[in-house]
C-alpha cells in the first residue's frame, strides 16, 4: 500500500515539477521518467491513478507559474496588487507536506542537470565548426580585397 502512495505522491510532484518549471513533455529526460512511473504503476495495477495524480500535478503546477509570473509582472512595473499577500501560497494535497514537494522538485532538477551535462544539447551544431561557412560566396567578389 506504501509504495502505491509513494507512486502517487511521486506522480503528483513530478507533474507539479513540470508545470512550475516549464518544462516540456518532449524532452527525452521528461519522457523516460513519465515512461519509468507509468510502467511502475501498470505493474502495482494503479496506472489510471498515476496517470490523474500526474496530470493533476502538472496543472496545478502550471497554474501556480502563471500566479508567480504575474506577480513578478506586478512587482516589476511597480503597480500595487489590491489586497495580495506577500507570501505566495501553493495547494498542496492533504498527504503531502511542503517540504516533501520542495526535496521532490530539488531531486527532479538535479536529475535533469545530470541530463544536460551527458548530452551534446548545449554545443553548437558541427555546421558552425566549418570555415566554410564564414567565407563570403564566390559571386560577389568580394574575395582578396
Amino acid at each position: 500500500m506504501t509504495d502505491k502512495k509513494q507512486l502517487v505522491k511521486e506522480a503528483y510532484s513530478f507533474g507539479y515539477f513540470l508545470g512550475l518549471k516549464g518544462h516540456s513533455e518532449w524532452a527525452e529526460w521528461v519522457r523516460k521518467k513519465r515512461e519509468e512511473l507509468y510502467k511502475q504503476a501498470e505493474e502495482l495495477g494503479i496506472y489510471d491513478l498515476v496517470k490523474e495524480a500526474y496530470k493533476k500535478g502538472k496543472e496545478q503546477g502550471l497554474r501556480d507559474r502563471s500566479e508567480l509570473i504575474a506577480k513578478n509582472l506586478i512587482v516589476a512595473g511597480k503597480i500595487e496588487p489590491e489586497e495580495t499577500s506577500g507570501k505566495t501560497e501553493f495547494a498542496f494535497p492533504s498527504e503531502e507536506s511542503e517540504e516533501e514537494v520542495q526535496e521532490a522538485g530539488k531531486s527532479l532538477e538535479r536529475e535533469y542537470f545530470e541530463f544536460l551535462q551527458t548530452t551534446n544539447l548545449m554545443l553548437p551544431p558541427e555546421l558552425l565548426n566549418s570555415l566554410k561557412a564564414l567565407e563570403p560566396p564566390k559571386m560577389l567578389g568580394l574575395r582578396g580585397q
